[in-house]
């Protein structure tokens, strides 16, 4: 009887002395990434419709202890946004028709509560329109609010009898924010015709 209290109580030790390891390391290399990577100073605004506005800080090395932090989608890390108590969040690119800026929350244990594209998305796909002008502007403010606004401007023809040449303008607005509880909000606008707009402004004067 004393024997199989021993080797449960072994067991059981061995057990949490693995877990609390573990632990350690995952707290390591999170402090060791933020390190890395470093926080992000806001407000920041840049435009997500170019490749090279954000600069990667931290690319993901899936040979090392980064494989118990991030999982497969995440690669390149902006940076961490200014630490709050209850978890980390950290501004990342996604690959898609573009590269996506996405904020990822995580509490203090590194599980993960929320990711969203915080940007409208604007200046990508348009396989039939002929784009002249595409701005895709995000703000991310010291409160942690996010701000997006898209605005994409070409031609489209259109195939009927009598072919002819649309101009096309469109606009996208995304509002969201972060809260205390580290889960991201976003509301996105239906498209918005900014042709209809101008011409507003025009009969208005």
């Amino acid at each position: 009887m004393k024997y199989k209290f021993f080797l449960i109580t072994a067991v059981c030790f061995c057990l949490f002395s693995c877990n609390s390891r573990g632990q350690n390391i995952m707290y390591e290399q999170i402090q060791y990434v933020i390190s890395k990577s470093g926080f992000i100073k806001l407000p920041l605004e840049f435009d997500a419709s170019i490749e090279t506005a954000l600069k990667s800080n931290y690319s993901i090395d899936r040979t090392t202890n980064d494989t118990l932090l991030f999982a497969e989608g995440i690669y390149d890390i902006v940076g961490f946004l200014p630490d709050t108590t209850d978890y980390y969040a950290f501004l990342h690119l996604t690959v898609g028709d573009m590269l996506y800026p996405t904020i990822t929350t995580m509490d203090k244990n590194w599980q993960k509560i929320d990711e969203k594209i915080i940007c409208t998305g604007g200046c990508a796909g348009h396989l039939q329109l002929l784009v002249t002008s595409c701005y895709d502007s995000v703000w991310i403010y010291p409160d942690l609010k996010i701000k997006s606004v898209s605005r994409v401007t070409g031609t489209v023809e259109i195939d009927d009898t009598a072919s002819q040449v649309l101009k096309i303008c469109n606009m996208s607005i995304l509002d969201g924010f972060i809260d205390k509880d580290g889960k991201i909000e976003i509301d996105r606008s239906d498209l918005i015709d900014c042709n209809e707009q101008e011409n507003e402004i025009q009969q208005s004067h």
